[in-house]
């Protein structure tokens, strides 16, 4: 007959719940208790698996990833990494996607945290209300945010304002005195913390390297192509038009250069464009960004929580610096 973890508890002479964690090399298990249980379960042929361990300690193996949508690459991206590094560890991921179909996220709920019994918690890329904050923390479970904060939890992102300051002292280096910045204003339910950074930045690069600044030289695109289009196409339309354009995300720089070629302005002749993501598509486009990893940055929360959970040993890598991809959408002003 196959082996239970009942037979090894027995055998071992210690709880079913102890052996559930010295065989998932849980903390709180002394080591000569853990080096008997798994001789015994090496004895018996005991193989553990996740069920079992449920049952027996009454807590799952799952951790929730609470994203706005699935749809974004970012959150896509976020969703990869978190998932292989949970999986990795023996772990797995719960989606819990608060994406509705007119693109406002709906509000977190207890019984959506409270249906996988989740252990951990890794929240993306948006702002929780009080109230949805207050829901966590009753979950008595370990939080991570990937680009978003909370107080008092830890979180995972890129020095926003480092990253505008690198593309707006990469433009005026190429000569640029006039640059505009497509950005985004608060969205409901996202995160306004990374629109309302980057456009900080980007007007205090501009004081600060005594480029010229106008009101008029600001869009908000709200990280749309459509949006930022339009923004751009106000902003590069105007008789005093700015020669280069600053925009918050490499989506918002997809809008500014349609609305470039719908003016017929060329890029970079007569307007250079740069973002901030390197996403997918901005190679195809010729787009000089500032590279970030979304991927890596889920990978880095997934880390934070199993150790939060007291799975694993060593810090966690440090992030891969910010780069500035200078491709053929920045030149000097003609």
């Amino acid at each position: 007959m196959t082996a239970t973890i009942r037979d090894v508890a027995r055998a071992a002479g210690v709880s079913e719940a102890t052996v559930s964690r010295a065989l998932r090399r849980l903390p709180h298990v002394a080591p000569a208790t853990a080096q008997r249980i798994e001789a015994a379960a090496a004895a018996l042929g005991f193989t553990p698996s996740d069920s079992a361990a449920a049952l027996a300690t009454g807590r799952t193996r799952l951790v929730s990833v609470v994203v706005p949508s699935v749809v974004s690459w970012f959150y896509g991206s976020v969703l990869e990494g978190v998932d292989a590094t949970l999986r990795a560890a023996g772990f797995s991921a719960a989606l819990i996607d608060l994406a509705q179909a007119d693109g406002v996220r709906r509000r977190l709920t207890a019984r959506e945290l409270r249906s996988a019994r989740p252990i951990g918690h890794v929240v993306v890329g948006f702002e929780l209300d009080a109230a949805e904050q207050a829901l966590l923390r009753e979950a008595s479970a370990p939080i991570v945010t990937v680009g978003a904060r909370i107080e008092g939890v830890p979180g995972i992102g890129i020095p926003e304002e480092r990253a505008a300051e690198m593309v707006v002292e990469h433009l005026a280096a190429l000569g640029h005195r006039r640059i505009g910045h497509v950005g985004a204003d608060r969205e409901e339910g996202m995160n306004p913390a990374v629109g309302a950074a980057r456009r900080a930045a980007w007007a205090a690069a501009v004081a600060r390297l005594g480029l010229e600044s106008r009101p008029e030289w600001f869009g908000s695109g709200a990280f749309r192509i459509e949006a930022s289009r339009d923004a751009a196409l106000a902003m590069l339309g105007a008789a005093d038009r700015p020669t280069a354009v600053f925009a918050a995300s490499d989506i918002s720089a997809f809008g500014v250069l349609l609305a470039a070629q719908a003016l017929g302005l060329r890029v970079p002749e007569d307007v250079s464009v740069a973002g901030i993501d390197d996403h997918p598509f901005a190679a195809a486009h010729d787009l000089t960004t500032v590279r970030q990893s979304p991927r890596e940055q889920g990978e880095r929360a997934a880390l934070v929580l199993l150790r939060g959970l007291g799975v694993g040993r060593g810090a966690v890598p440090a992030a891969t610096p910010l780069e500035l991809v200078q491709r053929a959408s920045t030149a000097p002003p003609a």
